[in-house]
Order: structure tokens, then sequence, then C-alpha cells
């Protein structure tokens, strides 16, 4: 038997098992709920733990130092020491002494000279451990750390989900992200906290990644955008929970707490979820496979499908797939893989340039804000700054996201994946590029350009979910998580260099990057168009199997023959 007769028995069993039955629900809610809220927290607490404080700097002496009879001071070291102190300004970063004679003094604050005045009561990191002024950028670059980490997570556990399973990298990640993220919330200086949240991000990529993939591959073709978008809507409701948490608990710590010990109720998964029937399959692992197929037949009240499963059990070619070892280098396998590959990591860095470029080097004023608003990661940090309560802004952010979910199942159902790709990244490009002529030709357009950043984040955040979904049916089973941990370590490179990218272009190009993150993405999206569309295709499960689904055995109409005529079959079954 050929891996192609393998994989259409493979995906036939598993539409015999069906896609809306109680071990799928129970399964899919339970993993997205219990591993995406811990992602989504990690990924967007800094909105919280990093969010501008007023404070003002207070070294030097205060206003009750000037005295009556202008005392002399000399504390401060002046060539004249006989002069009198005449007044005292307080600034953001120093402190400006004038003097009788004329001539004034300007002091730096250090360590421990700021007062802060915190707009809702928050006590966060800038406050904590001063980052403001010339340690403004280390706020940022906390952010910045935390996703390297992330990057770097992205290369590990992709390789590993695929050698050793989905399950067993899901627990143990996302255990260990609970483990340092606590630890975190104890840190002493900004170093230790930088240090343990990449920590976090390297293990919370593993969380992503492998819960992501075991959920799609419990489903047939007809149920995975359902799956794959369904499981991002959980995240667009973990901002909304995040926003609630953020406003019960303003301190840090108390906050970093809340979110690394919720996880914790997650303990009973080892005993209930299962590892992916897909995988065990391809990996020659049947013993376990019929226990698990026995199982969701038992819970979905189905008899056991015992002419599909003879046949896979008694695959020659699946044993042989067992000795088979893989790594990144089979992305690039076969002209197709390549393809996929290079399009889907360009694609990536893309949107994560864009979604960080101004989120860590430009203010919340100006056009700093218009770049990121055809961006997700950058509109949704930046509602720190926007005019408002934070707390309100982030939950409107989350509301809006649940609704782009929602719109985003109906387009991936009715026109595949490849078109929705293509309307949103060159509808993105549009935006960049009409974002950087407003902010530069014209001025007092506010509502214009506040009506541009909420079609940028729909957008982005359409591209974000789509992307996923897709990803996932490109890559064959032996190598998915290690094609998608590829694809998101060039979409984590992209935001820790795009600060950088950003002054390169304006002092090499003479303009705004936003100009080029426009053509970046008019580019991408006429990319896709490369690429095969996979609406209700069956997963590719070996490298050997060509991805185009023109050449993959099996059409649309006669996967949606065998879905819509399962209920027959499985009325068998029941």
């Amino acid at each position: 038997m050929t891996m192609t007769e393998t994989s259409e028995n493979l995906e036939h069993l598993i539409s015999l098992l069906g896609g809306r039955g109680k071990f799928q629900t129970s399964v899919h809610i339970l993993a997205a709920v219990g591993c995406y809220l811990s992602i989504t927290f990690n990924h967007l607490v800094m909105a919280f733990h990093g969010s501008p404080v007023s404070h003002t700097c207070m070294a030097g002496v205060n206003q009750s130092d000037l005295a009556v009879n202008a005392t002399p001071k000399t504390e401060f070291n002046l060539t004249n020491v006989q002069q009198h102190v005449t007044n005292i300004t307080h600034s953001k970063c120093f402190t400006t002494v004038s003097y009788s004679d004329g001539h004034d003094d300007v002091i730096d604050c250090t360590s421990g000279q700021w007062e802060y005045f915190p707009k809702y009561g928050e006590r966060n990191i800038v406050s904590e451990f001063d980052l403001v002024c010339s340690a403004e950028y280390l706020n940022s670059l906390a952010t910045t750390i935390y996703f390297t980490g992330v990057m770097v997570g992205g290369l590990v556990f992709g390789d590993l989900a695929d050698r050793f399973g989905r399950l067993p990298v899901m627990l143990i990640t996302l255990y260990a992200s609970v483990m340092f993220g606590l630890i975190s919330a104890f840190s002493v200086n900004y170093v230790m906290f930088v240090v343990l949240r990449f920590i976090v991000g390297i293990f919370t990529q593993g969380v992503q990644m492998a819960t992501y993939t075991l959920i799609i591959e419990m489903y047939p073709p007809k149920y995975r955008p359902y799956a794959g978008v369904g499981t991002d809507l959980v995240f667009s409701m973990a901002v909304i929970v995040l926003s609630g948490l953020a406003y019960l608990m303003p301190h840090w710590r108390h906050l970093q707490i809340a979110i690394s010990v919720l996880p914790l109720a997650t303990v009973f998964y080892a005993w209930y979820l299962p590892e992916s029937l897909r995988w065990l399959v391809i990996k020659g692992n049947t013993e376990r496979a019929e226990k698990l197929l026995r199982r969701i037949c038992n819970i979905n009240k189905l008899r056991f499908p015992a002419e599909t499963w003879n046949l896979l059990e008694k695959d020659t070619a699946i044993q042989e797939e067992t000795t088979q070892q893989y790594n990144v280098t089979h992305l690039f396998h076969t002209w197709s893989l390549t393809k996929a590959t290079v399009i889907c990591s360009y694609l990536c860095s893309n949107h994560s340039f864009s979604a960080f470029a101004h989120l860590i080097s430009s203010g919340a004023n100006g056009r700093g804000d218009v770049v990121m608003a055809v961006t997700y990661y950058g509109v949704t940090f930046k509602t720190s700054s926007l005019p408002g309560s934070i707390y309100m802004n982030f939950f409107i952010s989350g509301v809006m996201e649940v609704i782009v979910c929602l719109i985003t199942i109906y387009l991936l159902n009715r026109f595949g994946r490849k078109k929705p790709m293509f309307g949103c990244l060159v509808s993105a490009g549009v935006l960049c590029l009409a974002c950087g002529v407003i902010g530069q030709y014209t001025s007092g357009l506010g509502h214009l350009i506040t009506a541009l950043a909420l079609a940028g984040k729909c957008f982005s955040g359409a591209i974000f979910v789509t992307f996923f979904v897709y990803a996932t049916e490109l890559y064959p089973t032996v190598i998915r998580n290690i094609g998608l941990g590829f694809g998101l370590v060039w979409a984590r490179l992209g935001g820790v260099l795009a600060p950088q990218f950003n002054q390169w272009s304006k002092a090499l190009l003479g303009f705004d990057a936003i100009y080029v993150f426009g053509v970046l993405s008019l580019v991408g999206g006429f990319a896709i168009l490369l690429l095969p569309e996979t609406h209700r295709r069956r997963l590719p499960d070996v490298i050997e199997q060509d991805i185009q689904v023109d050449k993959s055995g099996m059409d649309v109409e006669d996967v949606e023959d065998v879905e819509y005529g399962e209920d027959a079959v499985r009325e068998d079954l029941l």
C-alpha cells in the first residue's frame, strides 16, 4: 500500500469519527481554554506590566530648600559656592536649579529619584524598576527579549513535538511556563525579570504549536476551519479576560501570579487528553492508536470501524515510516515544500515586522500609531498609550478580535484559504500606504486615522487567524510542527529586528518604514496565490505526498462526497 493510499484510509478513519462528537468537543474545549488562556496572558501581559506611568524627577533640592534669606547652597559642587538658589524646576527626567547670578544647573535623575503618578493606581515594572527617561528603552526591550524566547521555542519544540508527540510537549511546556512565570513575579530587578520572561517565551511557544496541531489533527477537512478559528477565538476571549484581571489586580506582581497559577487547573489533562490519533498512526504506534480509537468510539457511541482500522494496522508503509527521523532540512525536501516554507516564512516575517516596528521604536502619537493600526500586536500593545482607560481599550480590542474570528470562520468556509488571505494582505498593504500618505501630508484627520486603525486591526487579526489554519494544512503530519515552528521563528525574528529596520529605512531610504511595510504586504498577497488551496482537502501525512492538491489524488468534490456520505456509514457505527 502506498503512503497516498494510507493517507486516504487515515482521513477516512478521521471522518468516520465525525467532527461534532462528545470526545472531539471536550478535548477541543479543554485544550484550547486550558492552554490558550496561558498563551494569551504571557504574550500580552506586558501591555499592563509596561504601561506608561506619569513621573517627575525629584533630584536635587525641594522648593522648601529655598531660604527666604537666600542661604548659600554648597552641596551641588558649584564653581562659585556663594551663589544662592532662586528657583527649582522639576521635569520628567531632570531638575533645573536656578541661581541668583542667572545661571542654571541641570541635575539628571538617578534610580529612586522619580516620583510616580499612576492614573489607575497601578504599580508596574516601569515605576518599580525606574524604566523611564534614559532607561525607557528597557521597557520595550523586555518585550523584544520575551519574543526572542518565543522565537527560540519555535525552533526547539517544533522538532520535539513531531518527534515525541503533541501531548507531552504541550503539557511539559505548559507547566514549565507556569513555573518560570510564577518565579518572575518575585523578580528583584530588571535583569532577573527579563531573563525569566525569556524562558517563559521559549516554553509558551511550545504550548502554542503543540496545542494547535493536536486540535487540528483531530478533525476531518470539513471541520478544520471551525477547529482552527475556534481555537483562536479562545485567544481573543482571553484578551477580554486579561483586561478584567489587570483591572482587579493593578499591582504587576499580583497579576503575574494570577496568570501563572490559573493553568494549574489543568493538572488532570495528563489523564484525560489524548495524543493525536493521526500522529500515533503515522508513527506506527498502532497499540496506543487502537486504544484511543476504541475510547473515541465508546464516548461518541460509535461502533469500532474494524475494516478501516485493519487496513491501517497492517500497512507496511507506515511501519517503514517509523524509521525516518525528520528535521528542519526536510522542509526543503521537495519543490512544493520549499515553496510553502519560503512563502509562509515571508508572510510571517512581513506580518511581524509591521506588527512590532513602531511598537518598540515610536511613541503613541503621530504616525507611530498609524503604522501600528495595520498590525496585530502593535495595536494590542499600544492600547496602553491610547486615550481613555487602558482596561476599556483592551476590552474593546478583545471584542473586536472575537468579531473578526466569527467573520473569518464564514470566510474560510465560503471562500477557502487563499482568497481571504489575499484580500486581507492586499487590504493591509493599501492601508499602510494610505496611512503613510495621510500622516505625512495632512493634519487634523484624527477620526479618519482611527477608522483606518480599526480596519487595520481587523485585517491583521484575520491574517493571523487564517495563517495558522493554512500552515497546518500545508505541511505533512511528520513535519507539521517543524514547519509551523519554522515560520513562527521568522515571525518573532521580524519582531526583534523591527526597531532597527525602522531606523535603517529612514537613514538609508529617506522615508518612513510604513511605505516598505505596505509594499511587503502587497507582495505577500500576490505570493499567497502561488500556494495550493487546502479547503476541504485531506491533511498530508508524509513528505512523499505532493502538497499541491491537484496532484493529491482527490478533488474537492471527492472529499465532500466522502464526508457528506459518512452519515450513512456512521449510522452503521451508532
